[in-house]
């Protein structure tokens, strides 16, 4: 035996060593040994273990050589050995008893397993400080074992190792449910709530031999904080997306106390407040009426309108049964139990929020505040949005110069009068105001005066009718007023009487003395009236039947007038279809100088209607104010009579000047861009300096106008040699300041004048007076619609220079022939110029 020993030690690569087991000390250790404690044999032999073991484990040392029973099985045991650098080496001793030499021994082999106690280490060190712990049950619900933090948490194992968790745990019916389940041989895997906490909990059943479930291994992760993340991501995504649907709502709303409510309940069911109130902000920031008071008793919800309630909206809470942990507390800006937010634009808030939550209910987080703040930004910008749009509808219900209603906020008005006036049986009258001469003041003047003569207008018509009325600008210088409980038309007459003498005061405007007048049209409601529209149109048809009688005028509206305008208006499509269609011809009717010589001729557009036959112009020519019909009649005139004219038959005598041709135009036509051009080209193509003098003629109302463009007309006019005659004169206000101002040739007496001048003293005087007038300003005069012998002899001996009517002659197709007339004394009047001077 002794010789089979050194053998042994060398030939194994494991570190062996012998001990005396009577003494205790070393005898023997073979190179592995020597190496693995870091000293030579000779150093070792006669050593004590305990003199190579760290000083807390060298009692195991001393139980190992005198435990009782001396013929055991080998002892494993797991020390910790010193070498002499002080490094420690951890090692797994298995030791049995020989005999030897010298009596019993004890053989050890030491193995080296520091690098397996230092993973063991490491790997305690992970499971100590991770969330995971792993557990060992059998199938009675015993814990075998258990790693991890686990350990540390669940107090109740440590405690009480030899208890069931059936027991243990029966205080959580959840848990022990899923334990019961992996133990029925399913593999089970959920989130669980324990102690404050929640863990993601995997339960694997282990099968034995004889196929039923024996162990189960449970690996258990802390998830709280990634829970309370899920939770707070959770609500956060709730909350935007109500804050989203509160911007789609903000934007298509249209009732701005709808909006505060919803918001308002929004805000209460998802911070489970008490109270949500919004109120209302003026210029100084001073809370003035409510607009949402929202509370969580229903009773006291105060709402104009029911809010409108999404079931996806639960306040951000889960209605799946999943677990949505409490908010993590986090610092409350706002503090406490109330939130206060105000919302608008920063400089200009336009109402606040303001959140309140009863205690002992947990103060408002940072979050809470953060959605109030979101939910006030989108009220915020709803409020602005509302209150443009009030000011924008205010605006589109006014005219911005006068401040007055518009048109639509008139015609508004009037449709809810007369759904009134239907109800009480009262009557609705409406004035329709039209200033007569505004545009002459608009060009003469500039725009800055014609608007502050609205302005001063809208003033005086306020003033004018009583209190209750309404009074609106429609458009330019029309204007019209509304008012109820009218008992008899002489009752609405007297308020447009007012309206007139109110505006014919005069008043100053750029230190000019202007005289202002109207033509008012009045129209009455019936008790089956029901549209705005019609009362006010039938007023406008009114009012331009007053203006065709004359300035400062008011007019009643009846059916006749209607049936008059839908004739005009259909006369006025088939005489646009009549120019087109070349159904106008011309008519000459001679004129006769006061020596009874051919002075020339009138040229007289006539309408061959179909239906109606020739119709002369006086029944037919559309009003100055109709450009686009009365220019292109006046300009077709013009072209065909000089035309006519340079084919003049017969020659003038000897001195004579070239017969007077006189056409009627319209002061509108004389203004057109193209009229005085094409004008010039047409005088010089048919020879106007030799076979005629053109003479137009502009009706006295259009030359009142007094309009810088009109008068620049008539220099351009003179210029080519055009005489001008001003028709119809002594029917309206022509300034004494425009007959010096304009070279008119001719003025032609208005009707009223010649019909019964030879009977009528006043009518005689008034002539002559106008015909002295005009001589003494070097004018000649010229009378029409001379019809009886007597008003020609009166004429003639008023001295009137030119006559023309029946009494003279019918008017023809062809222009009077000039040969053997008389030379026209005074023909030609004396500042005339020829072409091109």
């Amino acid at each position: 035996m002794t010789q089979e020993r050194p053998d042994l030690f060398e030939l194994l690569n494991l570190a062996v060593t012998v001990t005396d087991l009577r003494t205790g000390r070393l005898r023997r250790a073979n190179a592995a040994a020597c190496n693995l404690l870091g000293q030579s044999e000779a150093e070792l032999v006669g050593t004590y273990w305990q003199d190579v073991t760290v000083p807390e484990e060298r009692a195991l040392w001393h139980e190992e050589i005198h435990r009782p029973g001396r013929h055991q099985p080998p002892s494993r045991r797991l020390v910790r050995l010193r070498r002499p650098d002080h490094s420690t080496v951890h090692v797994l001793v298995t030791s049995a008893t020989v005999p030897g030499p010298a009596g019993r021994e004890i053989l050890s082999q030491l193995q080296d397993v520091s690098d397996e106690i230092t993973a063991n280490d490491r790997l305690r060190l992970i499971l100590d400080h991770t969330p995971v712990s792993m557990f060992l049950m059998d199938r009675a619900g015993l814990v075998l074992a258990s790693e991890g933090l686990l350990d540390a948490t669940l107090t109740r194992l440590t405690e009480h190792p030899d208890v069931s968790v059936f027991t243990l745990f029966e205080d959580l019916p959840d848990a022990v449910g899923l334990v019961r389940a992996a133990l029925d041989g399913h593999p089970v895997h959920d989130v669980l709530e324990a102690f404050g906490r929640y863990f993601d909990l995997h339960l694997i059943p282990i099968e034995g031999p004889d196929g039923e479930v024996s162990y189960l291994t449970c690996v258990a992760t802390d998830v709280t904080e990634h829970q309370q993340a899920l939770a707070t991501l959770r609500t956060r995504s709730d909350e935007q997306a109500m804050v989203a649907d509160l911007g789609q709502q903000a934007l298509e709303s249209l009732d701005a106390t709808t909006m505060w409510t919803h918001a308002a309940r929004i805000l209460a069911e998802h911070l489970t407040a008490g109270t949500v109130r919004i109120h209302e902000l003026d210029d100084a920031g001073q809370r003035t009426r409510i607009l949402a008071d929202v509370s969580a008793d229903p009773a006291r919800t105060t709402h104009t309108d029911p809010a409108r309630t999404d079931p996806a909206w639960a306040g951000g809470r889960r209605t799946d049964g999943a677990w949505c942990p409490p908010r993590p507390a986090t610092r409350t800006t706002a503090g406490g139990h109330d939130l206060v937010v105000a919302t608008g634009r920063g400089d200009r808030p336009l109402a606040v929020v303001e959140v309140s939550r009863p205690s002992p209910a947990p103060a408002f987080s940072e979050q809470d505040a953060q959605f109030v703040r979101s939910v006030g930004a989108v009220l915020g910008a709803a409020a602005v949005r509302f209150r443009m749009e009030d000011e924008i509808r205010r605006q589109s219900l006014r005219d911005g110069l006068t401040g007055l209603p518009n048109r639509t906020a008139l015609l508004d008005r009037l449709d809810r009068a007369l759904r009134r006036a239907r109800g009480d049986g009262t009557r609705i009258g409406v004035l329709f105001i039209d200033l007569d001469g505004f545009k002459t003041v608009n060009d003469t003047l500039g725009h800055q005066a014609g608007d502050h003569l609205l302005r001063l207008t809208a003033d005086r018509l306020e003033h004018a009718v009583r209190p209750a009325d309404v009074v609106g600008r429609l458009s330019g210088d029309e204007f019209a007023v509304l008012c109820e409980n009218i008992d008899s038309p002489a009752a609405v007459e007297a308020i447009a009487d007012r309206v007139l003498a109110t505006l014919d005061t005069p008043c100053m405007l750029r230190e000019r003395t202007i005289l202002l007048s109207a033509s008012v049209g009045i129209a009455l409601s019936e008790p089956e009236t029901a549209d705005g529209e019609d009362l006010l149109n039938a007023a406008d048809i009114a009012m331009y039947a007053a203006k065709r009688r004359g300035p400062g005028r008011r007019l009643a509206f009846d059916e006749v007038m209607r049936t008059r305008l839908i004739a005009q208006i259909t006369e006025n499509d088939e005489l646009r279809r009549a120019v087109s269609a070349d159904e106008l011809v011309m008519r000459y009717q001679p004129i006769q100088d006061i020596d009874r010589g051919l002075a020339g001729a009138q040229a007289l557009p006539h309408w061959r209607h179909p239906r109606r036959g020739l119709v002369p112009p006086a029944q037919f020519l559309p009003e100055p104010a109709h450009v686009g019909l009365r220019v292109p009649i006046d300009r077709w005139a013009v072209g065909r009579a000089c035309r006519a004219a340079a084919r003049w038959e017969g020659v003038p005598g000897d001195g004579e000047p070239p017969p007077l041709l006189a056409v009627t135009v319209s002061g509108r036509c004389l203004v057109e861009p193209r009229f005085i051009p094409e004008l010039d080209v047409l005088l010089a193509a048919t020879g106007a300096d030799i076979h005629y003098r053109l003479c137009l003629q502009i009706p006295e109302g259009e030359v009142a106008d007094d309009e810088p463009a009109l008068l620049a007309a008539f220099g351009e006019l003179r210029r080519l040699g055009v005489d001008l005659c001003i028709g119809d004169y002594g029917s309206a206000r022509t300034m004494a300041s425009a007959m010096n101002r304009v070279p008119f040739g001719y003025i032609r007496l208005s009707g009223t004048y010649v019909d019964g001048v030879d009977l009528n003293p006043v009518r005689h005087a008034a002539s002559g007076a106008l015909i002295h007038f005009a001589h003494e300003l070097g004018i000649q005069t010229m009378a029409g619609d001379v019809a009886t012998t007597a008003q020609l002899d009166t004429l003639r001996a008023l001295r009137c220079d030119l006559l023309l009517g029946p009494m003279i002659g019918p008017s023809a197709a062809r222009l009077p022939r000039l040969t053997g007339r008389a030379r026209a004394r005074g023909a030609s009047h004396p500042g005339t110029p020829s072409r091109g001077r």
